[in-house]
């Protein structure tokens, strides 16, 4: 083809027919041009289909991934649910003498939440710099609203209690000398008896600064949870979709 184009070329130029060169050479280029946009659209066509494979594949390892924080995101919405309910009963005992001390122990410790969540998959997506979702568009994009802004915002939220959470230890330990912890396996070791410890329990537990501890966790607990409640929601619908464009 090369050699047809360059006898053409030297026969046109030899016949002195310089309008009907330019002409032709303005042809040439032009048929190079559309040659090489084909190719261009060929390869963009190969790297659009690689995509695909790429996005799908990713969408199988999000499917199990949402399968798993969601079975986490349900076991923590009933665990706080749980320590809600009984800091609760705590505030609003008018008896508390009537409860065990050892239960009263347990039922003032306020405790971290910590997520069983780890980004390593959407890493990798970010890391793959597909930013074409084509077919999967509308699922990719929630996604991203989920890894992107609705798990990280949680984080935060997690973070910003679990700090109230250290302020609480800090109160019990070093703060208040009336009551002395009970840790495991302590044994006998306590200066005073029971009765006496259970006193003093019941007196900080009546106090503004512990009521406010309780109320305090109470109530972040119960924000968490209800963004717990919004990324589970949005999590089950991801999956809903990944179900549906995968079958």
């Amino acid at each position: 083809m090369i050699k047809f184009f360059r006898k053409t070329r030297e026969k046109v130029l030899n016949e002195g027919r310089t309008s009907k060169y330019f002409k032709y050479a303005l042809g040439e280029v032009i048929l190079v041009v559309v040659g090489i946009l084909i190719a261009l659209q060929i390869n963009t066509w190969n790297q659009q289909k690689n995509n695909q494979a790429i996005l799908k594949q990713f969408l199988v390892e999000y499917k199990e991934e949402l399968k798993l924080n969601i079975e986490n995101s349900k076991r923590d919405i009933k665990f706080i649910e749980v320590e809600k309910e009984e800091k609760d009963k705590l505030l609003k005992n008018r008896r508390l003498d009537t409860i065990k001390l050892q239960s009263l122990e347990l039922k003032v410790e306020v405790h971290y939440l910590n997520l069983d969540y780890s980004p390593t998959l959407q890493k990798r997506f970010e890391n793959s710099q597909i930013t074409a979702y084509g077919k999967y568009n509308a699922i990719f994009i929630e996604l991203q609203e989920l890894y992107g802004f609705q798990w990280p915002f949680l984080k935060r939220s997690l973070n910003s209690h679990n700090k109230e959470v250290d302020q609480a230890n800090e109160f019990w330990r070093y703060q208040q000398k009336s009551y002395e912890l009970k840790y495991y396996n302590d044994g006998d070791t306590f200066i005073g008896d029971s009765i006496e410890r259970k006193k003093e329990l019941i007196k900080l537990l009546k106090s503004p600064i512990v009521r406010n501890i309780l109320k305090t966790d109470f109530k972040e607990k119960e924000i968490i949870k209800r963004k717990i409640e919004d990324v589970l929601r949005l999590s089950e619908r991801s999956l809903e979709q990944i179900n549906s464009v995968l079958q």
